[in-house]
């Protein structure tokens, strides 16, 4: 199966963020997991290499520059599992997707110890990927056509809801959850069922219906004024990624920004167009309420990441991270965090764990 299908670009989530401070040229501490009572930084999740199981957590630390790794292991002396997905922070836990091991981790949010693995067991839904948080609940996409519900509270599984083939990406909005619906595990027949997202009623917990958008939609997110933005990657091939707006009323325009990967602050939309097995690498900025261009690019001077596979969008200040491969044929070297200021600046290269994705804030 294709990398670029089968990993989710997921895995950057934010705590309590205080004020911004530029970077030394100190070399990263790898081995010092982070201080527990640090609120300014953003742990990140290294997806690891499938199979590998060597998935791995880490914590870049703003007031001091530096970044921690295997945070994770250090605090509980065992790995995270094989293939991380996502994670999201919830009031004092941070909830961790392992999509290979099939496990939901709850931790500390400061000291990053478990606190309960959750696992699915016999028939129910099976393999996490993208998880949010919202009213007191926690929702993951299982790639095996559902979405599941979690209850803060007991830190126990509450309903699972069926939806489209292989589900991805969500976002809240209106009321309503939305989920790409990628068709990912059927890659041979050209994704032929991955051409919709799911719409799911929250009081409910019930598909409303299924929304008709490009092929192999993989990547979903939401603006403050209720829009969703979906990428739909495409066949990797001849059939190239698509950028698309639904609005509260499910209509769904194409915008003519192409992208790959993208995050939302407010009513902007960040995007990054690394088309697979492409050199060129664009870094757009649009409008999300017009689709008009706001900054082309957004990162500033010559310093950029050449493997780039997720971004996020710090909601306090604005910096932007990215998270980088090696190269784009090495899924299995630790790989990079790129820091931008809000306005684009270079900050600083951190050494991170393999793979670096996504984002949960």
């Amino acid at each position: 199966m294709e990398k670029k299908n089968f990993f989710k670009l997921t895995g950057f989530f934010l705590i309590g963020l205080l004020s911004f401070t530029s970077c030394s040229d100190d070399d990263d501490n790898n081995e010092t997991p982070a201080p527990s009572e640090a609120i300014s930084g953003v742990y990140i999740i290294n997806q690891g290499s499938y199979g590998s199981n060597n998935t791995s957590v880490s914590f870049l630390n703003y007031d001091s520059c530096k970044i921690y790794n295997n945070v994770f292991y250090n605090a509980n002396g065992r790995k995270l599992g094989d293939t991380g997905q996502d994670a999201v922070i919830y009031g004092n836990k941070m909830y961790i997707a392992v999509y290979n091991s099939n496990t939901i981790e709850v931790v500390d949010k400061k000291t990053c110890k478990s606190i309960k693995t959750l696992q699915t067991k016999g028939e129910q839904p099976q393999n996490p990927r993208d998880i949010i948080a919202h009213n007191g609940k926690i929702y993951v996409s299982m790639y095996d056509g559902f979405v599941a519900k979690i209850d803060t509270s007991s830190l126990d599984f509450e309903a699972f809801v069926k939806v489209g083939p292989n589900p991805e990406e969500m976002a809240i909005a209106n009321g309503y959850l939305y989920v790409a619906n990628s068709d990912g595990m059927n890659y041979t027949n050209g994704y032929a069922n991955g051409t919709t997202v799911s719409k799911v009623n929250l009081s409910t917990f019930s598909e409303e219906k299924r929304i008709t958008v490009s092929l192999n939609p993989c990547k979903v997110c939401a603006d403050s004024k209720g829009n969703i933005f979906v990428i739909s990657m495409g066949n990797y091939y001849d059939i190239p990624a698509t950028l698309e707006k639904i609005n509260s009323a499910d209509e769904v325009t194409t915008l003519s920004t192409p992208a790959t990967i993208m995050a939302i602050s407010g009513t902007t939309l960040y995007t990054i167009n690394a088309p697979y097995g492409s050199s060129e690498i664009n870094y757009v900025a649009i409008n999300t309420e017009s689709g008009d261009v706001i900054s082309n690019p957004y990162l500033k001077g010559e310093t950029k990441p050449a493997n780039p596979i997720s971004i996020a969008i710090d909601p306090k200040d604005g910096r932007i991270l990215i998270g980088s491969y090696v190269s784009n044929a090495d899924y299995t070297s630790d790989g990079f965090v790129y820091e931008y200021s809000a306005e684009g600046t270079f900050v600083k290269r951190h050494d991170a764990g393999v793979g670096p994705f996504g984002f949960a804030f």
